[in-house]
């Protein structure tokens, strides 16, 4: 059995037991996972996180104030996160466990990269189970949110089925994050179909959240949850630091500029002497195009290469595999199984921090807009650059008004951008820029400055082109947060 403590309206769970902790964002669905695995920690007992959000260092501090004497070589940490600072995709680092202080942390390029965090799961859970001998195993998958932005839908389901099948298979418990807020609902009913149970978190007034369950035989009322904040608040991050290279970018000259300039940079793949398929040519463009990559095929007048794939920026080659071992690697992300063998150049290369949104609906700005807005909840510090086109968006809107009422509360300096077709509210706390400038109305962005920690900056830009029809980018690489902030405060000076 699993002791869950008092969060989860039960006192406990059997083994093979997987549930999802879900609703809306800023509810403490994190807080509560990571306290209601921390209640359970013993000496018989191991931990493997999954962060796509918090870096280790903040996850496992988080983690070892709940539980002060927690060992550290019986938890383990997937970093999804693909920030600045991670090791290299795909390698387990020993860098936080030398004092004996610090987990294993293995480091995964990006959250797209579902293959390779499977991996990093299976190699820490073996690790706990055959090296630590230990009798009872959780995982703690934070969040799926944040690998849909960068996955297709379908693969997160099958990994998280694979997740679960080796959460039985153990013997062991599991938890996984999911923020509701503009999720797909189709997706989130596939997501339940592959748990045992879920456990739905709601906003209580006038404050705090109450849990209920739904699932294991039962259906519990919902119940009040009391946190004991005596100690730091578990959404504070670490301290900043430096987080490796973040690169200069030139301040655009308008948002416009910037998604240009994003979607020049954006890689074509060709493929050179092709020899396979059609169904393998179509495999191989549904997964590319599906990452805002342009496919194209080239015959050259030569005998050799065949069958080449080259992954390039205009003539500039960033990578380049055969075109066998890359359909044989796409087949195998797709599969339920993660395989150990290594990733093709090109699938590596694909790991950066800029990805395209062209074609796309206010519902899937919604989710990508949340994932940054849940880094500055997460900072609770520095500045958000925040676009509604109108700014009736914001104040006509119940759920965004909670959101960014949430974010002054955790002390960031919230600035809102927009038409003025409503009036202010008179006691508003946030900083807002009318405008009736064109790229204002059309332009949809939030932009979060990570208060000065790489680790913690991303932002969304987009235009609309199209009524309800988007194109831009989003990205966490700091020096091209950092020039769309400043562009930002020079053409649009607070009031």
């Amino acid at each position: 059995m699993y002791s869950t403590g008092p969060w989860l309206s039960t006192a406990s769970v059997t083994g093979d037991t997987t549930l999802l902790v879900r609703g809306p964002a800023m509810t403490r669905k994190t807080d509560l996972t990571v306290r209601t695995l921390a209640a359970d920690d013993d000496a018989n007992t191991g931990t493997v996180f999954v962060t796509t959000d918090d870096s280790p260092s903040a996850l496992w501090q988080r983690y070892r104030t709940q539980v002060p004497a927690a060992d550290p070589r019986s938890v383990g940490i997937v970093d999804a996160t693909g920030s600045t600072g991670s090791d290299p995709a795909g390698t387990t680092s020993d860098e936080y466990a030398t004092d004996g202080s610090d987990p294993r942390v293995a480091t995964v390029g990006s959250p797209a990269d579902l293959t390779g965090v499977g991996m990093a799961v299976s190699k820490l859970l073996e690790a706990l189970v055959a090296q630590q001998e230990l009798n009872r195993v959780r995982l703690g998958l934070l969040s799926l949110n944040t690998m849909v932005m960068y996955a297709e839908g379908e693969r997160v389901v099958k990994f998280l089925h694979a997740m679960t099948r080796r959460i039985n298979a153990i013997d062991g418990f599991g938890l996984v994050v999911v923020h509701t807020d503009g999720f797909d609902v189709r997706l989130d009913s596939q997501f339940g179909a592959f748990v045992d149970g879920t456990v739905e978190i709601r906003e209580r007034d006038p404050g705090g959240i109450e849990t209920r369950l739904r699932g294991l035989g039962e259906a519990t009322d919902w119940t009040a949850v009391e946190f004991d904040d005596s100690d730091p608040h578990p959404d504070t991050p670490a301290p900043a630091g430096t987080n490796g290279d973040s690169g200069t970018y030139p301040v655009p000259e308008s948002l416009h500029a910037a998604i240009a300039a994003a979607e020049d940079e954006r890689p074509t793949l060709t493929l050179c002497n092709d020899d396979a398929t059609d169904g393998d040519g179509n495999r191989l463009r549904s997964y590319f195009e599906a990452r805002d990559i342009s496919v194209r095929t080239a015959t050259l007048n030569a005998s050799a290469p065949r069958n080449v794939a080259l992954l390039h920026r205009g003539e500039e080659l960033v990578a380049a595999t055969t075109i066998d071992a890359l359909t044989d690697a796409i087949a195998l992300e797709s599969g339920d199984g993660f395989d150990w063998r290594q990733q093709p150049d090109v699938l590596k290369a694909l790991h950066d921090d800029i990805h395209g949104a062209r074609g796309v609906d206010k519902a899937f700005l919604i989710e990508v807009s949340r994932i940054v807005e849940m880094r500055s909840y997460r900072t609770g510090a520095g500045r958000v650059d925040a676009g509604f086109q109108a700014l009736s968006n914001l104040w006509g809107d119940p759920r965004a008004r909670r959101i960014y009422d949430r974010l002054v509360d955790r002390g960031v300096d919230v600035h809102v951008y927009g038409v003025p077709d409503v009036q202010t509210p008179a006691d508003d706390r946030v900083t807002v820029h009318a405008s009736e400038h064109e790229e204002i109305r059309d332009g949809w962005f939030v932009v979060h400055d990570g208060a000065g920690d790489d680790d913690g900056k991303a932002a969304l830009v987009a235009e609309e082109r199209d009524p309800g029809v988007y194109h831009g980018f989003w990205t966490r690489t700091p020096g091209r947060v950092d020039a769309l902030g400043t562009y930002l405060r020079e053409a649009y000076p607070a009031p």
